[in-house]
């Protein structure tokens, strides 16, 4: 019925407000690499960077539920204005992960995810198939400003044709997300980024040469989207294959 649609929208975990921690870290990897990673329309910004996020969500909803949320993706430029590129986002939960990847076209795998901190130190973990692919880590140092800020995050919105011999049914649109923060902590670690191999999960592929920032967050975070632009078919499948662990 129309009032269980209605219900559905205003009950889509995507739009809750969540509370949530998290260890968050910039670094530049080996030049020329970001670059090749980047669809258009989309480009690559003047001093590309890995951006990894490892955190541990809150939200108010069905009685409350907590879970492990991570992205890693890379920094981009949309029409002059700078933005973050999300390649892979391993998450803890079906739901999750199926309500992200259909709303927003998120590149979400179901994962084991964790962040914490003992008040001196802090790690955030991420986990698939028995490997902890990704590790950040550190000890709590210098506090750091805690201004609210806005990341927009783009995505493509894109599923497999139900046709054996086509990549995808429609043309991909592509999403900008705009994650809103309000920080009530943000901390400067002194620590390192861990990435191990993984064959369904290659971001090793990106090593670490220069860490620019590690840093623990806590606060708030909430987030609306819209479709900005069609995408040709083609011109996308290439970078298709991140978002599945057969390809």
């Amino acid at each position: 019925s129309p009032e269980e649609l209605q219900a559905a929208a205003e009950n889509n975990l995507e739009f809750f407000e969540a509370n949530m921690v998290a260890v968050k870290a910039f670094y530049r990897t080996e030049p020329g690499l970001i670059e090749k990673l980047i669809p258009a329309p989309l480009t690559p910004t003047d001093d590309p960077m890995v951006r990894i996020v490892v955190s541990k969500v809150f939200v108010d909803l069905n009685g409350g539920m907590d879970f492990g949320a991570a992205t890693f993706g890379v920094t981009c430029n949309y029409q002059g204005k700078q933005g973050i590129y999300e390649i892979t986002m391993p998450m803890e939960g079906e739901g999750v992960v199926v309500g992200g990847r259909e709303t927003y076209g998120e590149p979400k795998k179901i994962a084991n995810v964790d962040a914490s901190s003992d008040g001196t130190s802090c790690v955030g973990t991420v986990e698939r198939h028995g490997i902890t692919y990704i590790e950040l880590k550190g000890k709590l140092g210098e506090e750091l400003p805690t201004d609210d800020f806005t990341d927009e995050v783009y995505c493509f919105k894109v599923f497999p044709s139900c046709e054996q011999f086509k990549p995808c049914d429609q043309n991909p649109l592509l999403v900008r997300i705009n994650m809103h923060r309000t920080l009530s902590k943000n901390i400067k670690l002194d620590g390192e980024i861990i990435l191990r191999e993984s064959p369904v999960d290659p971001v090793v592929d990106l090593p670490v040469k220069e860490i620019v920032s590690l840093t623990w967050e806590e606060g708030t975070s909430a987030s609306n989207a819209s479709v900005v632009e069609e995408v040709d078919i083609m011109n996308y499948v290439p970078f298709m294959h991140s978002r599945y662990d057969s390809a």
